[in-house]
C-alpha cells in the first residue's frame, strides 16, 4: 500500500495532469498594456508608463486566487 502526503503525488500516481494557465491576460483599460500577475495573490498590477512619462498604476482585483 502506498501512502500519499500531498495531493502532487496522489495526482501523479493516478496520471493527473495539472491544468495549464488559464485564460487571455489581463490588459490595463487605462494604457492598454498588458498587466502583470502578483503570484499567490488575486492581483494584477500595470508597469507601464501613460503617454505623458508618468506611471500607470493600474490596478486589478479579480474573483479567485490563481
Amino acid at each position: 500500500m502506498q501512502v500519499f502526503h500531498n495531493f502532487t503525488d496522489l495526482g501523479r500516481a493516478f496520471g493527473v495532469k495539472p491544468k495549464g494557465k488559464k485564460g487571455r491576460p489581463f490588459v490595463c483599460r487605462k494604457c492598454g498594456e498588458e498587466m502583470k500577475h502578483v503570484p499567490g495573490t488575486n492581483v494584477y498590477l500595470c508597469e507601464a508608463f501613460l503617454p505623458d512619462g508618468t506611471p500607470c498604476g493600474n490596478r486589478v482585483l479579480t474573483k479567485a486566487a490563481s
